[in-house]
């Protein structure tokens, strides 16, 4: 990325895609600010991380239904009142296949973080198992990073696997 950038950015099945930061920032306008039916890369080739921010009640900053990998990048819903009625939701939700990090690399670029405590950090999973119509498992690895926030940092759902391997959870 060469700019901040407001949109709502979507990556259709069958494509493969890699998005660098590039100590940038990604807001959404008014959906989720990425939602992931292909295979998408997060990457940040600069020494300012960049940022993939959601502003918006009731979506995420990342929704995945595809294969997703982030090995860098701060990942947030920063406008969270943190309350049923106020601006919440997941920062991260995924129904597909989504990887955190290098096994045994630097993840120390990695931050997922919202203020409010209505919502939880991460939905691996489904929430209600009967609208998982695939009936598929959502795999979520994470092999490090810091997560802080949410009133669970990770819940687990129905037709969730899950892997944390390292990272502070707060």
């Amino acid at each position: 990325m060469s700019a901040d950038v407001t949109e709502d950015v979507t990556v259709p099945a069958g494509i493969e895609l890699t998005i660098d930061l590039n100590g940038k920032k990604i807001t959404n306008n008014g959906g989720n600010t990425i939602t992931n039916n292909g295979t998408l890369t997060i990457t940040d080739s600069s020494e300012t991380v960049g940022t993939i921010d959601n502003v918006t009640h009731g979506k995420a900053a990342i929704w995945n239904n595809g294969t997703m990998t982030v090995y860098s990048g701060t990942i947030t819903r920063s406008k969270e009142d943190g309350t049923v009625n106020g601006n919440s939701y997941y920062v991260i939700l995924n129904h597909g296949t989504m990887t955190i990090g290098k096994d045994n690399g630097d993840n120390d670029n990695i931050k997922v973080k919202a203020d409010g405590g209505f919502s939880s950090l991460f939905e691996n999973g489904w929430y209600d198992g009967n609208k998982n119509t695939s009936k598929k498992n959502s795999v979520l690895t994470i092999y490090g990073g810091t997560y802080t926030g949410g009133i669970n940092t990770v819940k687990n759902d129905d037709y969730g696997e899950l892997t944390i391997e390292d990272g502070l959870f707060t």
